[in-house]
């Protein structure tokens, strides 16, 4: 029986740098999870948990995970070492202070992973990182700038996997395009299938990730308006429900 990891990446609204994806998106993504009584895991920026602490309170009482996604949704590849240490050790803080805990899991803006980050995070005691998605061809193409780094998380293994001393890597499964919201954006139900085959076929482990926003109407996303949330909505429901036959959801931490 294969292990499925239903991630969530949440920050500020896309377009808007609203919140509505917190407010709204995450009560939708809970109504989807609790059909199936999943536990998932929230990666999520600390301006975010400041502003609704009680949000981010309930879910792990709910026995949901919170993971760290960065003080604000910027790469950290374009920060100073010095700034990244600053960002990291604040939003230590921040767990400690508002969720009574110490963050272990951490997933980098736009897969924005470096050796000085995760080097940063080793010394904070972080348990793993969720940056890399290995052979994902989406990546070369929409961050053609950050080729060098789309190449080195393409050949990267699709495994769990000790990346640096005390730190694991837990990589987003992949099979050409990332295992995403899009694919449950774009592909009919059958297609959909059949994509599942296939990364189940070519991972031993699946890792799959949605923003908060992805559940919600986004008006100035021309993404949202030519493939509807409600799709994507519909076609995770059905998504749960076929592989949960065989197989069991964890949360993030329980991969290693």
């Amino acid at each position: 029986m294969s292990q499925i990891s239903i991630t969530f990446d949440v920050e500020p609204d896309i377009h808007t740098e609203g919140y509505k994806g917190i407010t709204s998106g995450i009560s939708e993504i809970i109504s989807i999870l609790d059909r199936q009584k999943i536990k998932a895991t929230f990666f999520t920026t600390c301006d975010c948990i400041e502003k609704y602490p009680r949000i981010f309170n309930d879910l792990k009482k709910q026995g949901h995970e919170i993971a760290f996604h960065g003080y604000r949704h910027i790469r950290f590849d374009e920060l100073s070492l010095q700034e990244k240490k600053e960002q990291i050790e604040k939003s230590v803080k921040i767990f400690k202070t508002i969720l009574k805990e110490n963050p272990r899991g951490f997933r980098a803006p736009q897969h924005s992973i470096d050796n000085s980050t995760l080097r940063i995070l080793n010394q904070n005691s972080f348990l793993y990182d969720s940056s890399y998605t290995p052979f994902n061809f989406l990546q070369l193409v929409f961050f053609p700038k950050k080729f060098k780094l789309g190449i080195k998380g393409f050949f990267s293994p699709r495994r769990t996997y000790k990346i640096l001393k005390e730190i694991y890597e837990i990589p987003v499964s992949s099979f050409l395009i990332p295992f995403v919201s899009l694919p449950l954006r774009i592909f009919p139900w059958k297609i959909l299938k059949i994509y599942l085959w296939f990364l189940r076929k070519t991972n031993t482990n699946l890792v799959f990730y949605a923003h908060s926003w992805d559940f919600i109407e986004l008006p100035k996303s021309k993404i949202d308006r030519m493939f509807n949330h409600k799709k994507l909505i519909k076609n995770m429901k059905r998504m749960i429900d076929y592989l949960s036959e065989k197989n069991k959801f964890v949360k993030m931490e329980e991969l290693i």
